[in-house]
């Protein structure tokens, strides 16, 4: 009784560690991920309006995946670098020993 007990409480464990380590998709894309470390860059949506040369990021942050905070909205990215047109919106995630993970919102426009 105590081996299936033991086996469940390591099942459980690697199950917590995979789940939330970012093995899974990123915003239902497959970004290839880590559990260890990942450093990743995707696209999200492309628009009609030409893709200028000014780049605005909006940034979230969690530790632990108990603390989070950021606003990631196009929105903010757009206005931190003063584009009234979007071209592109794309994505950018990095995660370390599911201790520390940031995801930020990158649009590029006019």
């Amino acid at each position: 009784m105590k081996k299936l007990g033991f086996v469940s409480m390591i099942a459980m464990a690697a199950a917590t560690l995979f789940a939330c380590g970012g093995v899974s998709p990123i915003a239902g894309k497959p970004s290839g991920a880590g559990s260890l470390y990942s450093d990743v860059q995707f696209n999200d949506r492309v628009t009609d309006n030409p893709v200028g040369a000014k780049q605005g990021t909006a940034c979230a942050s969690n530790i632990l995946g108990l603390i989070a905070t950021g606003d990631t909205s196009a929105a903010t990215a757009a206005k931190s670098a003063g584009i009234t047109k979007v071209g592109a919106i794309d994505g950018q995630h990095s995660n370390i020993l599911s201790f520390y993970g940031k995801y930020c919102t990158v649009v590029v426009g006019e």
